[in-house]
């Protein structure tokens, strides 16, 4: 033990040693019964303890200054941020945008400021995409279907229903369909954030992008807004600009395409139906205006064209009235058939008509010539040469095939017989019967036209056109 004031052997005196590190409340009391000696020993034993809790608490100390230094840094350095490529932002201090004005917005790369509380930086996509894929499209129920599939199964006795299919009226009152893909920028970051939430762009871009398709739809035909290419889309686009200007949203639509634009499905569903029918219309009109121009090939070869011009003149003056000038192209007409240049069915009909009027002339000249042989006979002697030429007559009817003699005794009296031809006789009468109605229907068929009465000249219950060589009867002239 030492007295108050004196150095122990440490060289520290007490009293400093409590100022430097103040001790805890005692946990133990030592109650000293020894003689001073041994009290002074107990002392000098716990000096070294006392110093080893001074140099760890100055340890600590150490420790904790590091430690506040280190989050002072930490902390100081916490207000630097990385703005990317496509993005940008501005710096907020104490909640309001810092910045000289019109620099505002920041560029890509580190950016130094203050941490937060006192200043953040707010980073936000300059470039976003938004698509209006159902709001005016009918709706499909979930599946996963094509817009061909849509119009093959829409179905005209289903309509649209407000609020479940998504329309658009046109200025000419019809119904329209279209999806909208569009991509805008942040082009003034301070007006965007002092005029919209951050959260709510895409939602404020989709709305203002709706009121622009009502607006351009109202201003265009079905037609237009469907077949147009680059219009509706910049009407759209610049409708919805309008919008977002309007309320000061620093935002601009940079691109917008309208990838799907349709009619109503059913009325698709039918348009395609009658262009189908159109196609097949057009088919039909070409077959036929080919089957005609080889039905006019056949009738009268290469040269119909002159033909038909005569018969399209003739048409014309029987129209008017003119009957004088009708006949004479009438008589152009067949003189024009008769032409060697002209070929097919005409020429075969002309060369057959010509062959059968050889005949008739040949024919009757021999006959001709016959009778004149006879006329000496007759005038000699009438009787003679009458009985020879009946009896020639029944000759020439007795020698035909198909006919069968039958004879009887005579002086049998009256008699009464039943008989049946031979089945040879039969078979030749059945054979010439056929053999004459063929050259009958031969004969009507050369003298029929060969050519099928337009619509204007088909007369019901009456006579209609007819090259008729009489220009008594025919289209355009009255008969009297």
């Amino acid at each position: 033990m030492s007295a108050p004031g004196e150095m122990p052997e440490g060289g520290v005196p007490e009293e400093e040693i409590e100022r430097e590190a103040p001790r805890r409340e005692a946990s133990a009391t030592f109650a000293v019964t020894a003689p001073e000696a041994s009290e002074a020993a107990i002392r000098s034993a716990m000096d070294p303890a006392n110093q080893s809790l001074g140099d760890a608490l100055k340890l600590s100390y150490r420790l904790l200054q590091l430690a506040i230094l280190g989050l002072l840094v930490t902390f100081l350095f916490s207000g630097f941020q990385t703005v990317q490529e496509g993005f940008s932002g501005v710096k907020l201090l104490f909640g309001r945008i810092s910045g000289e004005a019109g620099q505002e917005a920041l560029v890509p790369g580190l950016t130094p400021f203050w941490p937060y509380p006192v200043g953040e930086i707010t980073v936000f996509e300059t470039r976003r995409q938004v698509e209006l894929r159902t709001e005016f499209w009918p709706n499909t129920g979930g599946k996963n279907v094509t817009t061909e599939q849509q119009v093959e199964v829409a179905d005209g006795t289903q309509p649209l229903k407000p609020g479940r299919d998504g329309t658009v009226i046109t200025g000419d009152g019809d119904l329209a369909h279209v999806q909208v893909l569009a991509e805008y920028v942040i082009e003034d970051p301070v007006r965007f954030l002092e005029a919209v939430n951050l959260e709510q762009a895409d939602r404020l871009v989709r709305v203002a992008l709706q009121r622009g398709v009502v607006a351009a739809g109202a201003k265009l035909t079905l037609a237009e807004l469907v077949e147009q290419r680059e219009q509706p889309a910049q009407l759209v686009q610049a409708e919805a600009q309008h919008v977002l200007d309007g309320m000061a949203s620093g935002l601009r639509l940079q691109r917008l395409t309208m990838p799907e634009r349709s009619a109503p499905f059913a009325v698709r569903n039918a348009l395609g139906r009658m262009q189908k029918t159109k196609e097949d219309a057009k088919t039909a009109v070409d077959r036929a205006r080919q089957g005609a121009t080889a039905a006019l090939l056949s009738a009268a070869g290469p040269r119909y064209d002159d033909v038909l011009k005569l018969i399209d003149q003739y048409e014309q003056a029987l129209s008017a009235g003119d009957l004088e000038k009708a006949d004479a192209l009438l008589k152009q007409v067949g003189e024009r058939l008769e032409s060697k240049d002209i070929a097919g069915l005409a020429s075969n009909i002309v060369n057959r008509a010509r062959s059968y009027q050889s005949a008739i002339a040949s024919t009757l000249s021999k006959e001709l010539r016959r009778i004149e042989g006879l006329s000496d006979t007759f005038h000699q002697n009438p009787k003679q040469l009458a009985r020879q030429l009946w009896l020639e007559a029944v000759r020439s009817v007795l020698l035909q095939k198909e006919v069968e003699v039958f004879t009887l005794p005579p002086d049998t009296g009256m008699s009464q017989l039943a008989f049946g031809s031979s089945p040879e006789v039969m078979q030749i009468r059945r054979n010439a019967e056929v053999q004459r109605r063929k050259q009958m229907r031969d004969i009507e068929a050369a003298m029929m036209p060969a050519w099928n009465l337009g619509v204007r000249q088909i007369m019901i219950d009456k006579e209609g056109r007819r090259l008729d060589a009489s220009g008594e009867k025919g289209f355009g002239r009255e008969n009297k």
